[in-house]
C-alpha cells in the first residue's frame, strides 16, 4: 500500500459497547496516554511504568506516526460509547523487515479492566487489518503478552488466534493468519459482534 492509499483510510471502528479512532495531538489523548503509560497498575506486565514525561514524549512518538501514512505503527483511542469515557488505547507495530506482520496490543485504564470493553476494542482493530480494510499487506497478525499475566491471553484466543510454543522470552504469543480469518470470526463472541467500520464520507 503506498503513502497515498493509505491516507485514504479513514481507521474509525465501532463494536459493541466502544469505539475506536486513531490518537491525535490533543490534550484529551495525551493524558489518557500519559495515564497508561505511567500507571504501575497498567505497567505491572508490560515493563515499568514510566514518568510522565517520558510518556508525553512517546505519545508524540505515536500521534507522528499516526499522522504518516507511510508509518508502519497505528495507534487508537478507545471510548466506551454509552458515555464517551475514554477506556484505552490498541496499539498496531509491524517491523520494516516484516511489514506482512503486525502485532496487536491492548490497554485499558484500571477502572475499565474486566468490564467487558478489551475484546470488543481488540476485535475492531483486528478486523479492520486482517480483512484488508487498512493494510491488505498483513498476513499474520500476533498477540503477545507476559507468562505471567494468563489472562490477557482470554482475549487473542477469544478471537481466534492460536497458542503458539513457549520459548524463553518470558512471553506468550498468539497467531492468527489471513487465510484462517474468516472461519474464526464466525466463532466470535457477541461481544465482538456488529462490527462497524467507515469511510471518509463517513463524518
Amino acid at each position: 500500500m503506498n503513502a497515498s492509499d493509505a491516507d485514504a483510510i479513514d481507521w474509525r471502528f465501532a463494536v459493541g459497547r466502544v469505539r475506536g479512532r486513531l490518537l491525535d495531538a490533543s490534550d484529551g489523548d495525551r493524558a489518557l496516554y500519559v495515564a497508561l503509560y505511567a500507571e504501575s497498575a497498567v505497567m505491572a506486565h508490560i515493563g515499568e511504568a514510566m514518568s510522565a514525561d517520558a510518556a508525553a514524549e512517546m505519545f508524540e512518538q505515536s500521534v507522528r506516526c499516526n499522522r504518516d501514512p507511510a508509518a508502519l505503527a497505528r495507534y487508537w483511542r478507545v471510548d466506551d460509547l454509552r458515555s464517551g469515557e475514554a477506556v484505552g488505547i490498541v496499539a498496531l507495530v509491524r517491523k520494516a523487515r516484516a511489514p506482512d506482520r503486525g502485532e496487536l496490543g491492548v490497554m485499558l485504564l484500571p477502572r475499565w479492566h474486566n468490564r467487558g470493553v478489551g475484546l470488543p476494542a481488540l476485535a475492531g482493530a483486528v478486523d479492520g487489518v486482517i480483512a484488508g480494510r487498512w493494510l491488505g499487506e498483513v498476513d499474520l497478525l500476533i498477540g503477545r503478552h507476559a507468562a505471567r499475566n494468563p489472562n490477557a491471553g482470554r482475549l487473542t484466543e477469544a478471537l481466534g488466534f492460536e497458542r503458539q510454543p513457549d520459548d524463553d522470552s518470558g512471553s506468550v504469543r498468539w497467531y492468527l493468519r489471513r487465510r484462517d480469518w474468516r472461519a474464526r470470526r464466525d466463532a466470535w463472541p457477541s461481544a465482538a459482534g456488529g462490527i462497524k467500520h467507515f469511510s471518509k464520507k463517513e463524518r
